[in-house]
């Protein structure tokens, strides 16, 4: 009897650690991982990154996130939640800006904004341009960007600022 009992036992035992071990992680489960996060920082800061000009760099900010939908969204995301520093500025902000979505889907990354940005001036487009291509582009699996703004281009968008700061300057 006593035998029986740890013969049970033990099949128990190895049932429970086979179904664990053999258990699929859940797809919708949210999975930690590190990226960077675009800002732009005067080139007197001193700080490494990519010349975007009007005497500016693009720096990348290390960040880990969970990602619940994909890379591409969480990172975007991160983007608009980042508050300026003293060295460092995120241009993505301005009246009802909010990302609708980020969908990847055969190498393309597709990001969609509504809203509208803050823009004083033609250094803007740029920056603005910028943050939002090296933020979603960074990963393995993105091999081209698409960015729609108000269901537009982003690039007929910010055509449409540069047209506008010409006429009045």
């Amino acid at each position: 009897m006593r035998y029986f009992k740890f013969f049970i036992i033990s099949l128990l035992s190895i049932g429970i650690l086979f179904a664990s071990g053999c258990r699929k992680k859940n797809k919708n489960e949210p999975v930690e991982i590190s990226l960077n996060v675009y800002m732009v920082a005067s080139e007197s800061a001193n700080l490494q990154g990519k010349s975007i000009g009007c005497g500016e760099v693009l720096v990348p900010v290390s960040k880990t996130i969970l990602v619940e939908k994909n890379e591409v969204e969480s990172a975007m995301i991160e983007l608009f939640w980042m508050k300026d520093t003293d060295q460092l500025k995120n241009y993505i902000k301005g009246p009802g800006l909010v990302l609708a979505q980020a969908n990847v889907s055969n190498g393309i990354a597709e990001v969609f904004i509504n809203g509208d940005f803050y823009m004083t001036d033609t250094c803007y487009i740029n920056r603005i341009r910028m943050q939002l291509k090296e933020t979603a582009q960074q990963f393995k699996d993105v091999k081209e960007v698409k960015i729609f703004m108000n269901a537009q281009p982003l690039e007929r968008y910010l055509q449409v600022a540069e047209d506008g700061f010409k006429r009045f300057h």
